[in-house]
């Protein structure tokens, strides 16, 4: 039962945070979008809903669905221990704590979205790591020729500002995979989200403790 009393409210002081230190292999940039693959707010809004059936993505595509949702528009300093963000997605205190883990096409491998440099960021050992949630998700659903996203929380970084942070990181997570659901529905991708949070797997992608999974969702073109 969601625990009653516990509103988030912000520290009296910062509780400064160290973020995680992503160990990675390959830094992949992607493509800057001009928009014009968008249809318009209200045919997306029309078209959206839960897809089940999967092509594979081109990579331009995904760029562009990273592009309109996730990326770092600018940063400024602050007392956390991290600079803050704005991005397309808004997020409480700006402060962003949720990170992509997308699967690689025809690669035994996974990979971050770095919003600050819009790159896919190959992660040391996530195959090794996630394939037991690959073979669980398929338990779920099976994607098909789609790629999973992994929402994968680093809830330190909201507990710098705020005391009793953990729904304001179950609503970031929500509301950037809202964003990524009307995104796609604009640039007439299939998406669905499971129903399965990514842990314990997730969590193991960081030996510092820092990381929880907080949902999953495949993503392709449709067939």
């Amino acid at each position: 039962m969601w625990p009653l009393g516990t509103d988030p409210v912000p520290r009296g002081a910062p509780n400064p945070y160290a973020p995680i230190e992503w160990e990675i292999t390959e830094r992949r940039s992607l493509a800057i979008s001009d928009g014009g693959a968008l249809a318009p707010m209200a045919t997306a809004l029309d078209a959206r809903r839960s897809e089940r059936t999967f092509a594979p993505i081109p990579e331009a595509l995904l760029g562009a669905l990273l592009w309109h949702v996730a990326r770092t528009k600018e940063s400024a300093p602050s007392p956390f221990g991290f600079q803050i963000e704005y991005r397309p997605s808004p997020s409480a205190g700006a402060i962003h704590p949720i990170h992509l883990v997308i699967q690689l096409a025809d690669e035994d491998s996974w990979a971050r979205y770095n919003p600050q440099e819009h790159s896919l960021d190959l992660l040391a050992n996530g195959n090794r790591l996630l394939q037991p949630l690959l073979d669980y998700s398929g338990q779920v659903m099976p994607q098909g020729g789609g790629r999973l996203i992994l929402f994968v929380a680093e809830p330190g970084k909201t507990a710098a500002k705020y005391q009793n942070p953990e729904s304001l990181v179950w609503r970031d997570a929500g509301v950037l995979q809202s964003s990524i659901a009307l995104v796609a529905a604009a640039l007439g991708l299939n998406y669905c989200l499971l129903g399965i949070t990514g842990n314990p797997w997730v969590a193991q992608l960081s030996n510092q403790g820092k990381l929880q999974g907080v949902g999953v969702a495949i993503l392709g073109k449709k067939p």
